[in-house]
């Protein structure tokens, strides 16, 4: 079995940096990712997608990125089950390998 994803988004808000109980520093960010093909309106729908990082990328991400910055993401997937008000739902994360700030074309000013 294979568990890598690649995508490209755009960072919404801030990330949070924290640690853990063990000193272990982590990165959240939430990227914006355009759907491949248009609603029945005509409109791109959007995903958001949440994302984690660990240790030293967590630092470099916090560093480096912008809200607004595109963002080339490398990782995998991993689900967790928790029980919400009125039923189980099922949290989607992707967690890092690597990420790359992708520059704004001149042409999208």
């Amino acid at each position: 079995m294979f568990n890598e994803v690649i995508i490209v988004g755009k960072l919404v808000e801030k990330p949070v940096v924290k640690e853990t109980s063990h000193g272990v520093r982590l990165l959240t960010m939430v990227l914006d990712v355009e759907r491949p093909y248009r609603n029945n309106l005509g409109f791109k729908d959007h995903d958001y997608i949440n994302c984690i990082c660990w240790k030293g990328l967590s630092e470099s991400v916090n560093d480096i990125c912008e809200v607004g910055s595109i963002l080339g993401v490398k990782g995998r997937l991993q689900s967790k089950n928790f029980e919400g008000q009125d039923n189980q739902t099922i949290s989607v994360r992707l967690y890092h390998f690597s990420v790359q700030v992708i520059p704004a074309s001149i042409d999208q000013q």
